[in-house]
C-alpha cells in the first residue's frame, strides 16, 4: 500500500510517502506559521524523491486534530483535494494517537498531551496501541487526574503538554519526539478501516479568533 501522510496540526509541517511500511520520502519543517505556503512544495519534493506519482497513491493519511485551528484546516483542505484528484481514500488520524505512536514498545500506559495554551492541554490515554481515553481538553491538573484514574500503572507522557502536568508518582516523560512524525501517521492510516468519506476535523474547543458569542463549548474530560 502506497500512502501519503500529511500533518500541519502543531508546530510542524510534514509529509511522508510510505510503501508497505517503508518510508520512501520524508519532508519535515519545524514552524509555527506558514503551513499553507509550504505544504504543497514539500509534497511535490516528496513525490520526486520517492519516484512515484500522486495517481499511484492507495491512501492518504491526515492529522485532523486536536491542534491549531488553522493548521488542521490547511491539511484537511490539501488532502481532500488530493483525494479527489487521485481517487485515494483519505483517512483521519488524531494528533494524540500519532504522538503516542512515537513511543517505543512499553508496558506503561502512554499519556499523549499537547499544550493547548490558554491554561489548558489536549490529552488522551493509550495502552498497547488502543485508545483508553479519547482526546479531551482541560486544565493540566484536571487532565492528570482524569488520566490517572484510568491508568493501569506507570505512565509515560509524550508531547509538548507533558511538562505542564503536575508531578505524579509513577509518571515519567518518554524519550520520544514531542512533535508528530508523519511516518507514524502513515502507519496508523494504513491500519485504519477503509474510509467511508472525507475525514472531519477534531476540534475540542472553538478557535481563538471568532465572532463574539460564536463557537461551541470545549469538550470536557470524561468522568473518572
Amino acid at each position: 500500500m502506497l500512502i501519503l501522510a500529511v500533518d500541519t496540526a502543531l508546530q510542524r509541517c510534514s509529509v511522508a510517502i510510505v510503501k508497505n511500511g517503508a518510508p520512501l520520502a520524508v519532508e519535515i519543517e519545524d514552524r509555527e506559521k506558514g503551513h499553507a505556503e509550504r505544504l504543497a512544495p514539500m509534497a511535490a519534493a516528496a513525490f520526486r524523491k520517492a519516484g512515484v506519482a500522486p495517481t499511484d497513491l492507495d491512501r492518504i493519511g491526515v492529522v485532523v486534530g486536536p491542534g491549531g485551528f488553522t493548521g488542521v484546516r490547511v491539511a484537511l483542505a490539501f488532502t481532500r483535494a488530493m483525494g479527489l484528484a487521485t481517487g485515494a481514500g483519505v483517512v483521519g488520524v488524531a494528533s494524540l494517537e500519532a504522538l503516542a505512536g512515537n513511543v517505543s514498545e512499553t508496558d506503561s500506559d502512554i499519556a499523549a498531551v499537547i499544550d493547548a495554551r490558554r491554561g489548558q492541554v489536549y490529552a488522551g490515554l493509550y495502552r498497547a496501541g488502543a485508545c483508553v481515553i479519547a482526546p479531551f481538553v482541560a486544565a493540566p491538573a484536571e487532565a492528570v487526574g482524569c488520566l490517572a484514574a484510568a491508568a493501569s500503572g506507570n505512565v509515560l507522557t509524550v508531547g509538548t503538554g507533558g511538562p505542564l502536568l503536575p508531578p505524579r508518582a509513577g509518571w515519567a516523560a518518554a524519550d520520544a519526539d514531542p512533535q508528530i512524525n508523519p511516518v507514524v501517521v502513515a502507519e496508523l492510516a494504513a491500519a485504519a478501516p477503509a474510509p467511508a468519506g472525507p475525514p472531519a476535523p477534531l476540534y475540542l474547543r472553538p478557535p481563538d479568533a471568532r465572532p463574539s458569542g460564536a463557537g461551541r463549548p470545549a469538550m470536557k474530560p470524561p468522568a473518572p
